[in-house]
């Protein structure tokens, strides 16, 4: 009562509530000037009287509960507890009531009591929503070349995604910025005429349906699309004439198979899907301002000047260079693939009539991701490797020769030179907004 006062008539009912015995306005009266309050004013939001629990473990979490005759809604508890509906949502809630006997002016009546309680998650971010702030490119012609060559460069699984950590400040990448910053000098010193994404380019780790969802990566997926489109769009200025396919890996299809199975974390899109029935990866990262055609779902295939087929990949060996020598066994043309996370490369010769032969290759590029076990549902210590693809086409001899390049701290080595990549993210923060991106 130390903010707001009510009346006596209000005064005398809580009273009556909490006690179970009748007490009059007079009685009110006598009480509220015993302890020196002002008489008529009206009653405001008072937590106290309503007997509200507002407890919470962390900073994204709130749990209310009430008991009593006074709330007997959701809607009444948040109203209580001052919840503000833009910095909270609602993720379960449940009400019951019950029937108690109790003493009035010394005779015995039945009153109904109500119980309510409601578990709420901080909104760090909005309902999911295209990537912000939105950046539009026209594709241009790809420049006439002299040589005869024709390049290709594959960007394999980068996993972009977050864990939240020092109290929610801080967005922790899974993503490695240096070895992504790489393959873009790589793109803009070769300006190719292919860029291929490989797929999984995001983790959506809130969106799993195998793995458990730990608190620390709630509400992580709007700062990855933000970040990721901002990415994107330095690749397609680097390479403004090339073609750009971004392939759809299994962790894109986190996010259907995570609607159609109504997790928890899909509740944010309720609006944005409702407003947009196409949700998608290509409409949030805004693939189509950006000219890069979306390759989908999962497991559907590419093919590079009709010669190579690209695919995120389904299978996985352990040890090095064991999925490749998988897929040779059967293999009747040259295939990339993501999906493993390691750098391979092997090739098989088929011999055929008139002394004529066929080399077909098999290539991983390996990953842009961290591979210091950061990435959940890994060991500590995964065999990974990071890399990316280089695939050459010689008109002349119709041949493609295909290469994959390590990357070792954010540097690579292409052309008798060193690209060292950026930790770029002060621009990022700059651009998207996301202040939680900088410092650790």
């Amino acid at each position: 009562m130390a903010e707001h006062v009510p009346g006596r008539r209000k005064v005398a009912a809580m009273l009556t509530e909490w006690s179970g015995e009748c007490v009059t306005q007079h009685s009110a009266r006598k009480i509220m000037k015993h302890l020196s309050l002002p008489r008529g004013e009206q009653t405001g939001r008072v937590k106290a009287l309503n007997r509200i629990d507002d407890t919470s473990d962390t900073p994204l979490d709130r749990r209310l509960a009430s008991k009593g005759q006074s709330i007997q809604t959701l809607q009444q508890l948040l109203d209580a507890a001052e919840v503000n509906d833009k910095e909270w949502c609602v993720t379960h809630w449940k009400a019951n009531s019950w029937e108690q006997a109790t003493k009035i002016r010394e005779r015995l009546q039945k009153i109904t009591l109500y119980q309510v309680k409601a578990t709420l998650e901080r909104r760090i971010e909005a309902t999911y929503r295209p990537a912000e702030p939105a950046q539009k490119f026209v594709r241009i012609d790809h420049p006439a070349r002299k040589s005869r060559l024709k390049h290709a460069v594959i960007v394999p699984d980068l996993q972009m995604g977050f864990a939240w950590k020092n109290r929610y400040q801080y967005l922790d990448p899974m993503h490695d910025r240096k070895a992504l910053d790489a393959v873009i000098s790589l793109i803009r010193e070769i300006k190719p005429h292919y860029v291929i994404l490989l797929g999984d380019m995001m983790d959506l780790a809130p969106w799993s349906t195998r793995f458990p969802r730990k608190p620390e990566y709630r509400q992580t997926t709007q700062p990855v699309i933000d970040e990721l489109h901002w990415w994107l769009a330095e690749i397609r200025s680097s390479a403004p004439g090339a073609k750009i396919v971004y392939m759809a890996g299994n962790h894109e299809e986190r996010m259907h198979k995570a609607m159609v199975e109504k997790l928890p974390e899909a509740t944010y899109v309720a609006k944005a899907f409702q407003e947009n029935p196409a949700l998608s990866i290509s409409n949030l990262l805004r693939l189509d301002d950006l000219n890069i055609d979306y390759v989908g779902p999962y497991g559907t295939d590419w093919w590079l000047w009709d010669r190579v087929r690209i695919t995120h990949g389904t299978k996985v060996r352990s040890g090095g260079g064991a999925t490749a020598a998988a897929i040779l066994k059967s293999a009747r043309w040259s295939e990339v693939y993501g999906h493993v996370h390691k750098v391979e490369l092997g090739q098989k010769t088929f011999h055929g009539p008139f002394q004529s032969r066929t080399v077909v290759t098999a290539m991983s590029p390996g990953c842009l991701c961290r591979v210091d076990g950061s990435v959940p549902g890994v060991s500590l210590n995964p065999d990974w490797q990071q890399g990316c693809g280089l695939a050459v086409l010689d008109e002349d001899t119709e041949q493609v020769h295909m290469q994959a390049l390590p990357i070792y701290d954010g540097s690579l080595v292409w052309d008798g030179r060193v690209i060292e990549g950026q930790d770029r993210a002060d621009e990022v923060a700059f651009a998207t907004g996301w202040k939680q991106l900088i410092g650790d």
